[in-house]
C-alpha cells in the first residue's frame, strides 16, 4: 500500500483526526480556561505559575494539533506532524511519571493513561505511513 492510500485507510484517518482535534481542543482549553483545565487533569492546586505552565502547554497541543490537521492529505507531513505529537506525548508521560513521585499523584495517574497509549497510538500511525 502506498502512503497516499495509507493516509486514505480509515484507521489512520480516523486517529489522525480524533486526536488532532483533541489535541486542538484540550489546547484550547488549556489556554483559555487554565484553571478548570488543570482541575480535570488532576491538579489539585493552581497557582499563577501552574496556569502558566499549562497555558504554554496549550499554545503547544493547539499548535501540534491544527499543523495535524493541516496535514492530513499529505502523508509526508502527516507522518512528521504524528511522530512530533507521539514525541510531545512520550514528554509528557515523562512529566506525568515525575508527578507520581510528588502529591500530584492523581495527575500523574491520569496524565500517564493519557499520553502513553496516545505516544504508542501515534508511533503506530507514522509507521504505517512509512
Amino acid at each position: 500500500m502506498s502512503p497516499a492510500e495509507v493516509v486514505r485507510a480509515p484507521d489512520v484517518q480516523i486517529f489522525s483526526l480524533i486526536s488532532s482535534a483533541g489535541r486542538a481542543a484540550i489546547g484550547l482549553g488549556l489556554l483559555t480556561a487554565p484553571e478548570p483545565a488543570l482541575r480535570a487533569l488532576g491538579f489539585s492546586e493552581t497557582t499563577s505559575a501552574t496556569v502558566t505552565v499549562g497555558r504554554i502547554a496549550g499554545v503547544r497541543d493547539l499548535v501540534l494539533g491544527l499543523v495535524t490537521l493541516a496535514a492530513l492529505e499529505d502523508p509526508d507531513r502527516l507522518r512528521l506532524a504524528t511522530l512530533a505529537n507521539a514525541a510531545a506525548d512520550a514528554g509528557d508521560a515523562v512529566a506525568f511519571g515525575f508527578a507520581m513521585r510528588t502529591e500530584e499523584r492523581t495527575a500523574g495517574n491520569r496524565g500517564i493513561a493519557a499520553a502513553l497509549p496516545a505516544a504508542l497510538a501515534g508511533i503506530w500511525v507514522a509507521w504505517r505511513l512509512s
